[in-house]
């Protein structure tokens, strides 16, 4: 229970990490159009935020791997598979979470 939970906040967090990231770039651009913030100084902002959205995303995907590996794992040692695939028993630290937060 303890690898479930850890894996599921761990996966709560790039999430959140992710969201608050799409919530700075929507204040730049409201920034740059409501508080005439150089388009040259938006721009590099967006791009500086959009890089790392990119690896915020691409640590969502290999935690995904993570799912699959630990599923194949879990089949091979005799533990529900799904307690770690993609078909995912909630552990109940989840069970209070956000919808976005039970995205896997």
């Amino acid at each position: 229970m303890e690898l479930t939970d850890a894996l599921f906040g761990y996966e709560h967090l790039l999430q959140r990490l992710f969201s608050e990231g799409g919530r700075l770039a929507s204040a730049v651009v409201a920034a740059q159009s409501h508080e005439n913030l150089s388009p040259v100084a938006g721009h590099q902002i967006l791009s500086a935020i959009s890089n790392a959205q990119l690896s915020v995303s691409g640590a969502i995907g290999h935690m995904a791997e993570g799912h699959r590996q630990l599923e194949f794992m879990a089949q091979k040692l005799g533990i529900d598979p799904e307690a770690f695939g993609d078909v995912i028993k909630r552990p109940n630290s989840a069970r209070g979470a956000t919808p976005i937060g039970l995205a896997a």
